[in-house]
């Protein structure tokens, strides 16, 4: 039925032929519906809105696409922002860790699989995207998916190991990560190089395993100088200040706290300069203990979630990341997007290739680094190549091209 749903979608154009995706009108392929299943961690991490950024993309192009996410109110943010463009449905799921046994509950709970899989199948999709944030979580989805019988594959954000990550219970939990993972007939899409490395190493050498770098809006910079001077005042900041932002959620993983111990050896050489945090979460209360204790007020601010990031990053001068460990940061490509510099810890550097001397900055353990805040016409050219890797490599119509070629390739060859 799914199939017959593809035709449908197709449509006819006001010439009265058929309407269809992409390429010359020799080569087009019908329209598809596709559902995107989240494994229902949140709405705000990244690895979620990938799933507005892909849906938005895909809408774009004439698929029909829905969100499939669980009841529980965290994903309502999430919910609602996909319903601008694309259809959702919830049901009943409870997400790998809010289970007593996290991974080890989920793979054994078949009843929770069925469940799942009934609602796919009810949909008709001719497509199940899963969306995972990381090895562990979400392999009752995956058994669902498998479950519907219809062409399917996974986006896997982390590829960390329960052991490399120091996690309790490590052994078992990467024992059931990896059997699910080897189980599931589908391609595993990771998002960059490194990852797909982890993952190979993790489950050994197979040609399910793919690469897809996550995509984001380029946005327009024609609108700097009048988003950065109406945010500026919202905000309380002169247009001359040079602010630094971190865009994040507050936990360990993102290092709130070595990101006011950055921003204190900045202030060494720029005195004048303002810090400020996009995102809350369980440090937030150590944070704010922090800089109060530092008598930093005046200097760093925290924001609570901001729906608007974009205007965020087109009113500041410096994108400042510091976080232990990621997949591919949306956080870092939108400021790509936003033309601004950014400067990244040298853990991450090491995983992300494309980034280098010409594009990014290097935080180091010596002064150093900061040279680059000094010099506003390098910072500006810094800004400038960032941009520039976005365009080519990084945009959110990219990254649904791909997914699309990855959904016909499965389609294909489904039986």
């Amino acid at each position: 039925m799914g199939r017959s749903f593809a035709r449908e979608v197709a449509g006819l154009d006001a010439g009265g032929r058929r309407r269809e995706v992409g390429g010359s009108s020799a080569s087009r392929a019908p329209a598809m519906k596709i559902l995107l299943a989240s494994s229902s961690s949140g709405s705000r991490g990244g690895g979620e809105l990938y799933l507005v950024y892909l849906g938005r993309a895909l809408a774009h192009r004439g698929h029909a696409v829905t969100l499939w996410a669980s009841t529980n109110p965290r994903m309502d943010e999430l919910a609602n922002t996909f319903s601008g463009f694309g259809q959702v449905l919830r049901s009943d799921y409870t997400n790998t860790y809010d289970q007593r046994g996290r991974s080890l509950t989920s793979y054994l709970n078949l009843g929770a699989a069925h469940a799942v899989a009934a609602v796919w199948r009810a949909a008709e999709p001719d497509f199940i995207h899963v969306n995972k944030q990381n090895l562990e979580d979400g392999l009752d989805l995956l058994r669902a998916a498998h479950l519907t019988g219809l062409p399917s594959l996974c986006t896997l954000h982390l590829t960390q190991s329960a052991r490399y990550l120091r996690a309790k219970l490590a052994a078992p939990r990467d024992f059931v990560s990896r059997r699910a993972l080897r189980a599931y007939p589908g391609l595993l899409v990771t998002v960059l190089e490194n990852r797909q490395r982890d993952l190979t190493a993790f489950l050994g050498p197979s040609p399910r395993i793919r690469m897809i770098p996550n995509g984001v809006p380029l946005f327009d910079l024609t609108r700097r100088g009048a988003v950065r001077l109406a945010q500026r005042t919202e905000l309380g900041f002169s247009p001359t200040d040079q602010l630094f932002i971190a865009v994040g959620r507050m936990v360990p993983q993102k290092r709130p706290l070595v990101f006011l111990e950055k921003a204190r050896e900045i202030l060494r050489v720029l005195p004048d300069a303002k810090f400020l945090w996009v995102g809350d979460g369980v440090l937030s209360t150590a944070w704010d203990a922090e800089v109060a204790a530092k008598g930093l007020g005046q200097k760093i601010r925290r924001l609570p979630w901001h729906h608007d990031v974009q205007s965020l990053l087109l009113s500041v001068d410096v994108f400042l990341h510091v976080a232990e460990f990621e997949g591919l940061p949306l956080a870092i490509l939108e400021a790509m997007s936003a033309a601004l510099p950014c400067a990244i810890t040298a853990n991450l550097l090491g995983e992300m290739p494309f980034m280098n001397p010409g594009n990014s900055i290097a935080i180091g353990a010596d002064d150093a680094w900061l040279a680059p805040f000094l010099d506003p016409a390098a910072l500006r050219a810094l800004g400038a190549a960032a941009r520039q890797l976005a365009e080519e490599h990084f945009s959110f119509v990219k990254m649904a091209e791909s997914y699309e070629a990855l959904y016909r390739e499965t389609l294909a060859t489904h039986p």
